[in-house]
């Protein structure tokens, strides 16, 4: 079976909103999930842009695991940002705390500013698997010592103890981050934009680099993403993604200085960018959407997948999706899959 998870990006929509007035409207987003039959949400990162809300993915899990009794999980905590092994010491106490309701998804980011206030700028960027090795071993041993290149101390203990299986994920849009999670024996969140054949491709290098290196990564621990809109037809739900994306791409992280210069994006090339990858999105209407996921999981044969609806577009758009899912799409996919014959 699929668990569906609700992404929570805490998106102000281009307006100029005040911060509680968005961290509410996210509040009732889950609400509404835990509601309505959702099993998840996760929680991101991002700083010093007014675009979206929440700097920490894990102070934002963190209060959610005590507000609901969904599962939590992060998507992402950028790693680059973070010591790994105070990342495991938090992992571990938000899985007792929990009851076992938390995952950790890592990820490298951006190339954006909070890199060089928090991290070590583009070098940490775009080499995390020193950081990723160090988290991944010391969630699995319990126990953390180093003498790399970038840390380097004698052996002390993860208190709390570890997980019995340590709920870690790397978020992954190239090959070379789905052989290093691979290599280290760590599942893959895949990123929302690729198609699912470009998913496929990324999901069997990860499975040849695991297997090469002794690990069984079993399939189903292994998470998809995509944004999602369910409207009365398939063609206004496909256009509330166009709309948004395109925003979304224009927009930008105004307050956040890029590492890297890009060339700014033009409204014509945004407008392309969104009409082209909807078709790697789930939008339409519910009918439509349950052939999507189903679809999706025949392919992929993730276990999770989490779903952005705020890439709508609006805060009411938004709210239609996150209501309708579950009673509309989510019960759909379920019976379909339990009926005699069914797929997952």
């Amino acid at each position: 079976m699929t668990a569906f998870g609700l992404m929570l990006f805490t998106d102000t929509f281009g307006g100029d909103v005040p911060s509680k007035e968005v961290l509410d409207w996210s509040l009732a987003y889950v609400r509404e999930a835990e509601r309505g039959g959702w099993d998840e949400v996760w929680t991101t990162e991002h700083h010093f842009t007014t675009v979206v809300q929440n700097p920490s993915a894990i102070a934002m899990a963190a209060f959610l695991l005590g507000r609901t009794r969904l599962r939590v999980g992060t998507a992402v905590a950028v790693l680059p940002n973070h010591h790994p092994v105070a990342l495991a010491e938090q992992t571990a106490l938000l899985h007792h705390l929990s009851d076992g309701r938390f995952t950790l998804g890592v990820g490298r980011g951006q190339p954006l500013l909070d890199l060089e206030i928090f991290g070590d700028g583009l070098a940490g960027y775009r080499d995390i698997e020193e950081p990723l090795a160090l988290l991944e071993s010391t969630l699995r041993e319990g126990r953390a010592k180093a003498n790399g290149q970038r840390f380097a101390f004698d052996e002390v203990r993860l208190v709390p103890d570890p997980p019995e299986r340590p709920p870690l994920a790397l978020s992954v849009g190239s090959a070379a981050s789905a052989r290093l999670a691979g290599r280290l024996g760590v599942s893959v969140i895949l990123a929302p934009f690729a198609s699912l054949a470009d998913k496929r491709v990324l999901l069997d290098e990860h499975a040849r680099a695991a297997a090469a290196h002794g690990h069984r990564i079993d399939p189903g621990d292994n998470i998809d993403s995509t944004y999602f809109a369910i409207d009365d037809t398939t063609e206004s739900a496909r256009q509330l993604l166009i709309d948004g994306v395109r925003a979304l791409v224009l927009r930008g992280a105004p307050g956040s200085r890029a590492l890297i210069e890009r060339p700014a994006t033009t409204p014509e090339a945004a407008e392309a960018m969104a009409r082209e990858v909807v078709d790697h999105l789930v939008a339409g209407d519910p009918d439509e959407c349950v052939r999507q996921l189903r679809e999706r999981r025949r392919l992929l044969g993730t276990g999770r997948v989490i779903l952005m609806p705020e890439g709508a577009g609006s805060r009411e758009a938004t709210l239609r999706t996150v209501r309708r899912a579950g009673p509309e799409v989510f019960a759909r996919v379920a019976a379909a899959a339990a009926a005699p014959g069914g797929s997952p």
